[in-house]
């Protein structure tokens, strides 16, 4: 028989309960300091290692993706960056350039690009800001799947020194997998919380941040198998699987709507690269590439922008690219495999390092000297790291036996000393993503026998004005691989040291390929150069032709190229047929991708001025100012200023 409690029952219960929550709160408040101690020395070297990249310019990719990307800086066009391929900007939005579809990096582009404009510092910043974040929630994850303090600890700061992150955290393009490491972390927290409950609110945490990680990186559709890992406890009294699938089906339909949503914008599941690895090569290729990858976690002294590992063949097969490569892998592999049987920690540790890891293997997809990149380690070495430091406590324990009590701590000490050289080699290797120059300059030498190295490495040169280094450079890309695009990078330099003749030869070579041979936008710029060389040459007939030719070729680059067309009748003083020209693509120069369309107005402003329309000229140069709102290229710039000042005296 059930006694009801009476009054005084109940207030002493509930005296009680307020006390025990009295001595809880002060208890985690503890907790908490103890972890931010423990976590302190990461987050400070996350930091400082990187300061020294706070200087650095747009480098590589960064030039094309924000400096001359009309998508980004244009703010008409936010839905349209957010639903085409990354390099969308390039083409006439018709079709895929690419096989990126990444809305999450797009935004974060806009974003950056709205509060920083091309002030590179700003840029640098969110990224080193965005490393810290990730650093941080990988050790309150760790903390949350019960690893101690000084283990989490040793984790967290090893991860946020290593040198294999320089690409990611110091090359502003990089930050997709900044992007990605952040949001699979802030999904896993929330996986976990759904495996001791569901509630909406976790699960809307969950695929939100999942939702991000896939508009970050394509590698995320293989996320739900991290959520297996995650969930699956065989040591848990009531493990059910059927549970375990409940939690992981949204992910697997949210993955299956990703990939129809991104077929759709691109027209392609995936664009293979040009002369890429047979399937028979990327299989043979496979221990070489994991072994790479082991040697840089392990030992990442050997770093470079690009490395010359090169796809394994029948005819190259070896030794040393096959042979080692695969004892390697199968005796990494069955460790990695026999750890993840023990313990949960280590599943999700192999979970964490194989799961992104594993597209890499697909070879064929990548340009036959661009196989491997340290980039594609960030989230991976997060796992590696898991796996490995706490299998190094235990090992510590098993040595010494009772004897060590501090094991933990010791593991700590031993992260902090492999910390020091770890450091000096990432600022070190900063460096060379401080500009274009030093990052060719490391690249020629990390792969000496890379084409596109020296193809980079030249262009370079010649911004630099060393225009006879910048021609050898391009001589010797030429003689490793003859590719297009170095054959224009060879002509510009030649026709600023006025050899005229060996500049055509090279852009007749380029022009003379067939349009799928080669991109269209290297294309475009092979008859630019010619135009160029005609015009310096004073054959303005020859000039004239050239652009022609590349209208009917290119169509999708019709404005952009009347433009030019516009300027060379101008200079042969055919004034009214550039003015005639520049209004016949007036409607195509506004939603051309590419910077130079939008010149189309600023010319027309400039003709009907001259020419005494001066209702014409407002017009135009006001389109001109509109189309170009916060577009930031140096030619915009520049066209945008004497656009401001012809209007005012023009009597605005």
């Amino acid at each position: 028989m059930k006694h009801k409690k009476s009054r005084g029952q109940k207030s002493s219960a509930s005296r009680w309960n307020k006390s025990d929550a009295m001595v809880r709160a002060p208890r985690e408040q503890r907790d908490l300091l103890m972890d931010f101690w423990w976590l302190l020395p990461a987050l400070l070297l996350s930091v400082l290692v990187y300061l020294n990249t706070l200087g650095g310019e747009f480098i590589y990719d960064d030039v094309r993706q924000i400096v001359r990307n009309t998508l980004i800086q244009d703010s008409s066009q936010f839905w349209h960056a957010l639903t085409s391929d990354v390099w969308a900007f390039k083409g006439s939005g018709e079709e895929s350039v690419s096989n990126y579809w990444r809305p999450s990096f797009v935004f974060w582009m806009i974003l950056n690009f709205r509060c920083f404009g091309v002030h590179t510092f700003g840029w640098h910043l969110t990224n080193i800001l965005l490393h810290v974040l990730v650093v941080a929630l990988a050790f309150v994850l760790l903390r949350r799947l019960s690893l101690s303090r000084p283990i989490a600890g040793a984790i967290a700061l090893l991860f946020a020194v290593h040198p294999v992150h320089s690409e990611s955290v110091a090359w502003i393009s990089g930050a997709p997998d900044l992007i990605l490491g952040a949001a699979l972390l802030g999904s896993i927290w929330f996986v976990i919380q759904l495996g001791e409950k569901t509630t909406g609110l976790r699960w809307a945490g969950a695929l939100a941040f999942y939702a991000v990680a896939l508009g970050a990186k394509e590698v995320a559709v293989l996320y739900p198998l991290i959520v297996v890992a995650v969930l699956y406890d065989e040591n848990q009294n009531r493990f059910s699987w059927s549970r375990v699938f409940s939690i992981v089906w949204p992910f697997a339909i949210v993955s299956v709507i990703y990939l129809i949503t991104r077929y759709a914008i691109l027209g392609v599941m995936q664009q293979r690269a040009s002369g890429g690895a047979s399937p028979i090569e990327t299989i043979l290729s496979a221990p070489a590439v994991f072994a790479f990858y082991l040697r840089q976690m392990i030992a990442p002294y050997w770093i470079g922008p690009s490395y010359p590992l090169r796809a394994v063949t029948s005819a190259n097969i070896g030794l040393y690219n096959f042979v080692i490569p695969l004892i390697v892998t199968v005796i990494a592999g069955w460790w990695m495999i026999r750890m993840a049987k023990q313990s949960k920690i280590a599943r999700i540790g192999l979970a964490l390092f194989w799961v992104p890891l594993l597209p890499t293997f697909n070879v064929g997809a990548f340009q036959p000297e661009q196989l491997v990149h340290d980039r594609y380690l960030y989230v991976p070495l997060l796992g590696f790291l898991v796996l490995i430091i706490p299998t190094l406590g235990l090992l510590l324990q098993r040595m010494a036996g009772e004897r060590m009590g501090g094991r933990a701590f010791l593991v700590f000490a031993f992260a902090v000393i492999a910390a020091v050289p770890l450091s000096a080699q990432t600022v070190r290797y900063n460096r060379a993503w401080t500009s274009n120059l030093a990052l060719w300059e490391w690249g020629v030498r990390s792969d000496p026998a890379s084409a596109f190295n020296y193809q980079q490495y030249g262009v370079q040169l010649h911004q630099a004005k060393r225009l006879d280094e910048a021609i050898d450079a391009f001589d010797r890309s030429i003689q490793i691989h003859s590719l297009p695009a170095t054959l224009v990078s060879r002509a510009t330099a030649l026709i600023d040291k006025n050899r005229f003749g060996e500049a055509e030869r090279d852009l007749r070579e380029v022009t003379s390929l067939q349009v799928a041979q080669v991109s269209a936008y290297t294309m475009y710029q092979a008859y630019e150069r010619f135009a160029i060389a005609a015009q310096q040459q004073r054959k303005l007939d020859e000039a004239v032709k050239s652009i022609d030719e590349a209208r009917r070729r290119l169509p999708q680059y019709k404005a952009a190229l009347t433009e030019k067309l516009a300027v060379i009748l101008y200079q042969s003083g055919q004034k009214q047929e550039a003015l005639n020209e520049l209004k016949a693509v007036r409607d195509q120069a506004r939603i051309e991708r590419l910077a130079e369309s939008r010149l189309v107005s600023y010319r027309l402003g400039l003709l009907n001025a001259e020419l005494g329309h001066q209702d014409e000229a407002r017009e135009a140069f006001a389109e001109f100012l509109i189309l170009t709102k916060g577009m930031l290229t140096p030619e915009i710039r520049q066209a945008r200023s004497q656009s401001e000042a012809a209007l005012r005296n023009l009597g605005r």
